[in-house]
C-alpha cells in the first residue's frame, strides 16, 4: 500500500512537472512571438546608386514606423512589406526588391513594421499591421502618387492581401504569404528539433491561445481566403513549390479565392524555398516583376 502511494506520489510529481514546463515553455515562445528579435543592417539604397530618405509614419494607433523612401518616379510607388523577424536591411529579398524597382523608375517605400526594425509597437503577426499599410497607400496617394503598388513577403504578405482587400492600389505583388497562420505557425514549430522541438509541439495549442490573447487577434481572423475573395487589384502571386511553411494546396486554394475577384492573377510557382525566388530565380523573377508592373502601373 504504501508503495503504491510512493508510485503515485512520483507519477503525479511527474506530471505536474511536465505540464509546468509545457505551460511555461508556451508562455515564453507567446513572449517571443509577440517580440521577436530586431533585425537591424548597414546598408542603404545608396549603395547601389539610388537616392534615398529617412521615412518616418504615424498609425491611427500612434505607432511609430520608419523606413525609407526612394524618389524615383512622382506618380508611381510600390509599398514594400517584410516578413514576420525581418526588416526594411533584409538581405535576401527586400534588398533586391528595392534595387529592381528603384532602377526601374518606381519610387519606393520599405518601412519597418511594428514590432520590426527601428519601429514601435509590437507585432501582431499582420493583423494590425494590414491596417497601417491601408493608411500608408491612403498618405502616399495624398502626397501626389497616383498609383500605388503594396509588394509584401510571408508575413508582408499576409498583411498585403488584408491591405488589398480594402485599400485602392493598382497592383499586388504576393510573395510566400502565409495563407493560414495557425497551419505555418505548426510547421514553424516543427523546424525546431530535439527536446525543445518536442515542447513546442506539445504546447503549440497553448502558445496559440496565448498569443491570441498578447495580440488580441482570434487565430481565425489571420487566414487568408476571406481576404482574397475581396482583392480587386491584379495580383502576381510567388507561390514557392518548396516552401516548409505554406503547403502548394494552401497556395493552389488562395490563388482560386483571389481570382474569384481579383481583375487578374499571375501565379508563379518557383522551384524553391520559402522567399527563395530572389535568390535562386533572380533573373526570372526581375522579368516576371517588371513585366507585371508595367502592364498595371
Amino acid at each position: 500500500m504504501a508503495f503504491s502511494l510512493f508510485l503515485f506520489l512520483i507519477l503525479l510529481v511527474v506530471v505536474l512537472a511536465l505540464a509546468f514546463t509545457v505551460i511555461a515553455v508556451a508562455y515564453v515562445a507567446s513572449r517571443k512571438l509577440v517580440k521577436p528579435p530586431r533585425k537591424i543592417g548597414g546598408w542603404t539604397p545608396r549603395d547601389f546608386g539610388l537616392d534615398y530618405e529617412d521615412f518616418t509614419f504615424r498609425t491611427s494607433d500612434n505607432c511609430v514606423l520608419k523606413g525609407w523612401l526612394v524618389k524615383r518616379d512622382p506618380g508611381r510607388v510600390v509599398v514594400v512589406v517584410h516578413g514576420y523577424t525581418s526588416s526594411k536591411w533584409d538581405e535576401d529579398y527586400v534588398k533586391p526588391a528595392i534595387e529592381a524597382l528603384g532602377k526601374a523608375g518606381y519610387s519606393v517605400v520599405a518601412v519597418d513594421m511594428r514590432g520590426h526594425g527601428e519601429s514601435g509597437c509590437e507585432t501582431t503577426l499582420g493583423y494590425r499591421e494590414s491596417f497601417d499599410v491601408e493608411q500608408l497607400v491612403g498618405y502616399l496617394r495624398g502626397v501626389g502618387f497616383e498609383k500605388v503598388a503594396i509588394y509584401g513577403f510571408s508575413m508582408g504578405g499576409a498583411t498585403s492581401i488584408m491591405a488589398g482587400s480594402r485599400a485602392r492600389v493598382e497592383a499586388l505583388v504576393l510573395d510566400s504569404p502565409y495563407v493560414d497562420i495557425r497551419e505555418s505557425g505548426r510547421r514553424w514549430v516543427a523546424r525546431t528539433r530535439g527536446l525543445l522541438g518536442l515542447l513546442l509541439r506539445i504546447s503549440y495549442p497553448l502558445i496559440m491561445f496565448n498569443t491570441s490573447r498578447m495580440i488580441g487577434v482570434r487565430p481565425g481572423e489571420l487566414v487568408m481566403y476571406k481576404y482574397a475573395e475581396k482583392v480587386k487589384a491584379p495580383t502576381l502571386l510567388v507561390a514557392p513549390l518548396r516552401d516548409d511553411l505554406i503547403s502548394p494546396g494552401e497556395y493552389k486554394k488562395l490563388e482560386e479565392h483571389l481570382r474569384r475577384s481579383a481583375r487578374v492573377v499571375e501565379a508563379w510557382y518557383p522551384e524553391t524555398r520559402h522567399v527563395g525566388a530572389w535568390r535562386d530565380f533572380k533573373s526570372e523573377y526581375e522579368a516576371r516583376l517588371k513585366g507585371f508592373l508595367e502592364k498595371y502601373m
